[in-house]
């Protein structure tokens, strides 16, 4: 299977975006800087941006633990069957105040609780089996082997509200690398919250907000998929 491209993603948005937003006629182009170029009576450029609640750099942010607990668990169920080969099912709820930083520790952890755990009756582990294991939050044993078992992360999220400084910073950004930008009459900048991703999902704010400041993007539109949900934050 061939892997999705950027301009695959954004070719995505775009469609899903246009179907909720009154963009104006013209050839659709899709490029590089800007991501697409709407020629028409004016030449539109428009740049595409995900709108993560945390830069993906940070080990706190979603995108990098949601890719630490699949690791960490798939890990732990390998190193436990091979050790004691028992083939029952554990889903695992991890705690967002305490993020994973030491992997390995919390590997051999989650071995040591699934071994504590092995003898016990299908239904959820009482707190004090990991009040060890801070990085945890909730533990489900079923006790049911089968043959192809596989241990889950069931991650519960909230749903913040949007912020206006994580937008500035990312409107200041997109600011900076404008400079590369094919020449276009106006340039729009679409900030898309993804409505299915947890390092994405936010209540985007109408009441009260306050406005981005910009001289390079005539429009800034916040744009929440599947519920399509606008903001035109400037």
């Amino acid at each position: 299977m061939s892997k999705v491209s950027n301009q695959d993603i954004e070719k995505y948005y775009f469609e899903m975006f246009r179907k909720d937003y009154p963009v104006p006629s013209g050839t659709i182009i899709y490029r590089d800087s800007p991501d697409i170029i709407v020629d028409g009576e004016r030449k539109i450029g428009i740049e595409i941006t995900s709108f993560f609640h945390q830069c993906g750099s940070l080990p706190e942010s979603e995108q990098v633990q949601s890719r630490r607990r699949a690791k960490v668990i798939l890990e732990a169920q390998f190193l436990y069957q091979t050790q004691n080969g028992g083939r029952f099912e554990i889903s695992f709820g991890f705690d967002q105040s305490n993020p994973i930083r030491d992997q390995k520790t919390l590997v051999d952890k989650i071995v040591d609780l699934a071994t504590q755990i092995q003898n016990s009756k299908t239904g959820q582990v009482r707190r004090d089996h990991f009040k060890h294991i801070p990085e945890l939050s909730f533990v489900y044993l079923n006790n049911k082997e089968y043959e192809h078992t596989k241990w889950r992360v069931v991650q519960v999220h909230d749903v913040p509200a949007m912020e206006f400084e994580r937008l500035a910073s990312i409107v200041k950004d997109k600011e900076e690398r404008s400079k590369k930008y094919e020449k276009c009459d106006v340039y729009w900048l679409l900030v898309v919250v993804d409505f299915i991703n947890p390092a994405q999902d936010q209540e985007i704010r109408i009441d009260d907000f306050r406005k981005i400041e910009t001289e390079v993007f005539e429009r800034v539109i916040v744009y929440k998929t599947l519920l399509g949900h606008v903001l035109e934050a400037n």
